[in-house]
């Protein structure tokens, strides 16, 4: 139940966190024990305590959310421990700056981040001078280097961590792409088929009643019985041929909800919940819908992150109203997000059917709306 309620990246990272809660716990401790509980004791434990709640927000916030905030937090931590270095008689207090080093990959570019990584220690340079050059330098160096490797050691694992849900997403969409080419290529055949026997076999049998009907004129009577019987053969098989061909077309008004579960099956951590069926009489309305809302399940896996779906249908002053919504991470403000080329090709795909596309961001996630306003057969 506990594990429940600690977020995903929380628990995922926690070696980090508690690790660094530690290090803070040891440098306050070192920098505090043993001074006199005057307003400079205070004024220290203060800074320590705030630097500590403002390095534990960032670290709290999901990765990739609130970024322009964050950096106001890791400023505010270099105001708070710079002048704790200052007065810091033990130096150690430095080695939180090593702390705000691991904030920083989450936050700015590699090169941004060892420029502000070098200006802090300009800044530590200059607080700790006591006439000493060399000394200092090789002080700076040290503590310098340490950051350099703490944002370094986050970074990769960032990158790895990034370079899996690439991957991740990759193969979600290679497995929904064979689905859709798996199940296209089956229909076709199917459809194939059912075109031979209509066109080719449908045919002859047709042209073979018409030939056994007038050859029934023709013969003798001692012959017309077995020529009655081989018409009403050939009739019945044409008629056979004919229920099959229907059947094979029937196939192709393939249900479009139960499409949707099989290709979501095929996806890791993924789950749909169809709120409403879908019916609806059009094939090819069906076909495009199929296509855009396996566009959309796979955009909100791949951008989103998205482990859950809705699907839910309503009408809407005669217009066909579809919408996914998933619970994906927000990424932007509470506005219409910039078509792409994926939002643009399930337009192109409903036009015919006087169909508009709108994706909709909000705090829990997407909803991709489809509108039909013509759902004829």
């Amino acid at each position: 139940m506990i594990k429940s309620l600690i977020p995903e990246h929380l628990r995922k990272d926690w070696l980090l966190h508690f690790s660094g809660f530690l290090t803070w716990l040891v440098v306050s401790f070192l920098s505090l024990n043993g001074l006199d509980k005057d307003v400079s004791f205070f004024f220290k434990a203060g800074a320590f305590i705030g630097f500590y709640l403002l390095f534990s927000w960032v670290i709290s916030s999901k990765r990739g959310t609130h970024v322009l905030r964050n950096k106001i937090l890791v400023a505010s931590q270099i105001i708070l421990i710079l002048p704790l270095i200052y007065v810091d008689h033990y130096r150690v207090a430095a080695i939180l700056l090593v702390l705000v080093a691991t904030q920083l990959p989450g936050l700015l570019k590699r090169r941004q981040a060892l420029l502000v990584i070098l200006a802090i220690s300009t800044m530590h340079y200059i607080a700790v001078f006591n006439g000493e050059y060399i000394n200092t330098l090789f002080l700076i160096i040290i503590y310098f280097m340490l950051q350099v490797f703490g944002f370094s050691t986050v970074e990769i694992m960032l990158r790895e961590e990034r370079a899996k849900e690439e991957l991740s997403a990759i193969n979600q969409e290679l497995l929904a792409t064979r689905f859709m080419l798996n199940t296209s290529s089956k229909k076709q055949e199917r459809l194939r088929i059912s075109r031979d026997l209509h066109d080719v076999i449908g045919h002859q049998l047709t042209a073979l009643s018409l030939n056994l009907e007038v050859a029934k004129h023709k013969v003798p009577e001692e012959f017309k019985p077995l020529l009655d019987d081989n018409l009403q053969l050939a009739k019945t098989l044409l008629a056979d041929v004919r229920h099959v061909v229907k059947e094979m077309r029937d196939e192709e008004q393939f249900n479009l909800s139960a499409n949707l579960n099989n290709l979501v099956s095929q996806l890791p951590d993924c789950q749909l919940i169809i709120q409403s069926p879908l019916n609806i009489n059009s094939l090819r309305l069906k076909q495009q819908l199929m296509f855009c809302l396996q566009e959309g399940i796979s955009n909100a896996l791949r951008h989103g992150k998205a482990t859950k779906l809705i699907l839910a249908n309503k009408d809407v002053e005669g217009s066909l109203v579809i919408e996914l919504i998933d619970n994906g991470a927000s990424f932007h403000s509470s506005k219409t997000i910039k078509f792409g080329s994926g939002l643009k090709g399930m337009e192109e795909r409903l036009i015919d059917f006087n169909g508009t596309v709108q994706l909709i961001n909000s705090s829990i996630g997407c909803t991709l709306t489809l509108k039909v306003e013509d759902c004829y057969d």
